[in-house]
């Protein structure tokens, strides 16, 4: 299992990207202190540092060297996460993203460091209904999961590879209902080997959907949801630490 070291004197913000990262199923130790991540550091391979600036402003630091050989000499991957009046300091190659966090963009950086095959967007898993159209013909079907430029539909529908279509998903709990533009990316025929599931992959282009707001919005709460019902409860997660994709409420 990989390992990553997650070091931020923001103690709300650690508390949540820890949360976050471990319902993606990977292995961490975090620690607002720098004497505990040296010490993790020197102790063991590390896949993946996530750091806030402040714990590598001062150079001479044991912990500013550490992270600055690892990048050079063992390749490490550093995600700097930005803090309001703190510069990155950090001239070795890196990634850095803002806070509040967007997750779609966690998603992908930790996704990209740590997986041979990474998915570039966060995939969630549903049971939604929809109706999927192409040309004059309309069907009822389900839709099983859910990402921001895509989805897997559960049908019977007969489409070719290329086929464009248009999927109406009522978003439950937002009372709001999507209509998505895209594309057959590929088909799943039923058999053994897949519990008999017959279904489509559906690609669309962001750009191409005046809807894509909310259903980033949609896909962001359902998460969120996960996280809750993991813990048993309401996630300690502060919602200030977490860039909201809900649009704008009219004044």
């Amino acid at each position: 299992m990989k390992r990553l070291l997650v070091g931020d004197s923001r103690e709300k913000l650690l508390e949540t990207i820890e949360l976050i990262v471990k319902h993606w199923g990977y292995r961490l130790v975090a620690s607002t202190h720098p004497e505990p991540l040296v010490e993790m550091l020197e102790a063991a391979p590390t896949d993946l540092l996530i750091l806030g600036p402040s714990m590598l402003l001062d150079p001479e630091a044991p912990l500013c060297k550490l992270v600055r050989k690892k990048i050079v000499e063992d390749d490490c991957p550093v995600i700097i996460i930005g803090e309001v009046g703190v510069i990155d300091p950090l001239q070795e190659p890196h990634d850095y993203i803002e806070a509040p966090v967007d997750i779609f963009d966690l998603f992908a950086l930790v996704q990209r460091h740590l997986e041979k095959f990474p998915r570039k967007n966060l995939r969630l898993a549903v049971r939604l209904p929809g109706l999927i159209r192409s040309g004059s013909s309309s069907h009822l079907a389900e839709v099983l999961s859910l990402s921001r430029e895509g989805l897997f539909i559960k049908s019977s529908f007969l489409l070719e590879k290329g086929a464009e279509v248009t999927i109406d998903l009522p978003l439950l709990g937002m009372k709001k209902e999507l209509q998505l533009v895209g594309k057959v990316l590929y088909r799943v025929h039923p058999g053994p080997e897949n519990n008999y599931l017959q279904g489509l992959g559906i690609g669309f282009e962001p750009s191409e959907n005046p809807d894509q707001p909310t259903l980033e919005a949609f896909i962001e709460r359902r998460f969120l949801s996960e996280l809750a019902g993991r813990q048993g409860g309401p996630p300690p997660v502060d919602p200030d630490q977490i860039k909201s994709h809900d649009p704008p409420k009219p004044r």
